[in-house]
């Protein structure tokens, strides 16, 4: 019978019942819950996850993943797990003469500060920095609100004051914008719109919130994520099988550059990413279309089998497939003989820092592609 030094914590449930803390804590009931899971006999690791998070009543949420892929990775790299077949079913790693090796607190905590101590430092930085700004911003707009309250109140004063015979002037009011209104019936509106509608207003609303904040921008992305769960109802309706357009052997007009092979349209395009320095949009605006091409719908613009292409949201395949066509974009226009694409290739090579740095970094292992 397989015996651990440090044995099992009787409550594993941690404190969060939604978000998994990442602390030193954590890792340690996590390391021994894998270990203990696998002590009698060979277990795969999405059982094991699953098990985990069912005792704790926790979320799979994207801490979680991170967590316990690593967790997973690095200790089979140092030999704790072992795979027991070609199956995917891991099994306890190194022994010492017939007998398994204790995982000491000491051991755990190297074990620790070697894979997860700085990285889980660098989120909550900046979990603590993007808190500070947003208390900032509803700082400044709460003074911004009572100096407007102020004006308003001493105009009122003024007007009371001021005696007059003649007959009182009255102003217009401004029409005020009901935007939560507004956005519930375009909300509403849109199952009625067809996919050109709704792309186009997919688009308008991602420039929306990218170029606002506060109330304003939150309105534009419910929007956002209403369109893409209509997008989701409308893909489930698709045919398995679809015709094809012909191919055609016109090159259009223009010179073309040597051994060049057009690029397929893809969901990127397809959502309104561009770059450069005419046509190109802002940093923050093509970063958010990068967010929701990665992490929500996409629309239902090609055929089935191309959707599959670009894997689901938040995957590793929908990652590599958006990395790799920014890449070869750039080396694409690297190679042409005019050149007069710096701007273009700039934010090409921006953006695959920004989505290498947010996304690959922290969640996958799969080969980056190199510039």
């Amino acid at each position: 019978m397989v015996r651990w030094a440090i044995g099992r914590t009787d409550n594993l449930q941690l404190e969060m019942a939604e978000q998994i803390k990442l602390d030193f804590e954590t890792v340690k009931g996590l390391c021994e819950f894998i270990l203990l899971a696998i002590a009698d006999g060979p277990a795969s690791w999405q059982k094991v996850a699953s098990d985990f998070l069912k005792e704790g009543e926790l979320e799979n949420c994207d801490e979680f993943r991170w967590l316990f892929s690593r967790s997973i990775a690095q200790m089979l790299a140092e030999n704790w797990l072992a795979k027991a077949t070609d199956d995917p079913l891991f099994e306890i790693g190194l022994t010492f003469k017939g007998s398994t090796v204790l995982r000491h607190r000491t051991e755990i905590n190297a074990f620790y500060d070697r894979h997860f101590a700085a990285a889980i430092r660098k989120t909550e930085q900046a979990k603590a920095a993007a808190q500070a700004k947003r208390e900032k911003h509803l700082k400044a707009a709460e003074k911004a609100r009572q100096k407007a309250e102020r004006k308003a109140e001493n105009r009122k004063k003024k007007i009371l004051n001021t005696k007059t015979t003649a007959a009182p002037i009255t102003h217009p009011k401004s029409a005020k914008i009901d935007l939560f209104g507004s956005g519930k019936k375009i909300r509403a509106s849109i199952p009625s719109k067809d996919n050109d509608q709704l792309l186009k207003l997919w688009k308008s609303n991602t420039l929306g919130a990218a170029n606002s904040s506060g109330a304003k921008r939150d309105q534009h992305l419910q929007i956002v994520a209403a369109i893409e769960r209509e997008w989701r109802r409308r893909i489930k309706e698709l045919p398995e099988s679809e015709a094809f357009k012909w191919p055609s052997t016109d090159v259009g007009s223009g010179p073309g550059g040597e051994n060049f092979e057009r690029q397929e349209v893809s969901y990127l395009k397809i959502l309104g990413y561009t770059v450069g320095k005419t046509d190109g949009l802002p940093a923050s605006s093509r970063q958010l279309i990068l967010d929701r091409c990665f992490s929500g719908q996409l629309p239902p613009y090609q055929s089935i089998s191309e959707m599959r292409k670009w894997g689901d949201p938040k995957s590793s395949l929908r990652l590599k497939k958006m990395a790799y066509h920014i890449a070869s974009l750039a080396k694409n226009f690297k190679k042409m003989p005019s050149r007069g694409y710096d701007d273009a290739i700039a934010d090409w090579e921006d953006d695959l820092k920004y989505l290498h740095e947010k996304y690959y970094v922290r969640y996958f292992r799969f080969a980056w592609p190199s510039k």
